[in-house]
């Protein structure tokens, strides 16, 4: 079942994205379950119980812990859980970035917008979960979600996950038609990134979430700002 949280302090808003999220996911016949919040800590309560939601729909201003300050600290123990920021004003786009939500939506909330944002993130778990590599005689088998970035170089193909750098012989060109669409994408010749680890993003450097930095190169730039804007927008 997949199970959306919708924390929105204002009362009649907080029905309406209910009652919007259950008719989007019974359209496209989604077993589904949709669970009210009127405050971050309520929600807070129930997930530091154990409570599972696929999806949290989060109004950024709420009366006591804002959504986004919820956002960050669920990042520190729930990686998995999507996030769909519900805001009023675009002065909370820079910070919300980090924590690399499915989508931003401005009140009032549109039905065919919060449509396409369940549909990204379902479109998210189907995504194959084990990514398989082979070259040199050697067999690399990898959670996809743990994989930071590759690398090539000289001749070699090194693969740096949340715990570990590993390499054996290939290129970049051979891991690209090996992954899911949308997920990589490289931000210099020598290097293949995995868009959901990108914390930070200049001309010059990128950030990764575990503090990596990465070069980027002129050529690429404007390749990978689009293709990183289509992945947090679930296009």
């Amino acid at each position: 079942m997949y199970r959306v949280a919708v924390c929105e302090d204002e009362e009649l808003l907080r029905g309406e994205l209910c009652a919007l999220c259950g008719e989007i996911l019974r359209e496209r016949n989604v077993e589904h379950g949709v669970t009210p919040f009127s405050s971050a800590e309520a929600l807070e309560v129930d997930l530091r119980r154990g409570e599972r939601f696929d999806l949290l729909c989060l109004d950024i201003c709420m009366e006591g812990k804002s959504g986004m300050e919820l956002a960050r600290e669920l990042q520190t123990w729930d990686e998995r859980t999507g996030i769909l920021f519900i805001t009023g004003s675009d002065a909370y786009l820079k910070e919300g970035y980090q924590v690399r939500p499915i989508q931003y939506l401005f009140k009032p909330v549109q039905r065919e917008e919060l449509a396409e944002a369940l549909e990204a993130d379902l479109r998210r778990r189907q995504v194959p979960r084990i990514l398989t590599l082979r070259g040199g005689g050697r067999t690399l088998t990898l959670p996809l979600d743990q994989i930071l970035y590759f690398e090539s170089r000289n001749h070699l193909l090194q693969v740096r996950t949340t715990g570990r750098m590993q390499e054996l012989r290939g290129s970049l060109s051979e891991v690209e038609r090996l992954l899911p669409p949308g997920q990589f994408c490289r931000c210099h010749n020598s290097y293949l990134v995995h868009l959901p680890h990108v914390a930070e993003v200049g001309r010059r450097m990128i950030v990764l979430s575990d503090g990596t930095r990465l070069p980027v190169s002129r050529g690429c730039y404007t390749q990978f700002q689009n293709q990183l804007v289509q992945f947090l927008n679930g296009q």
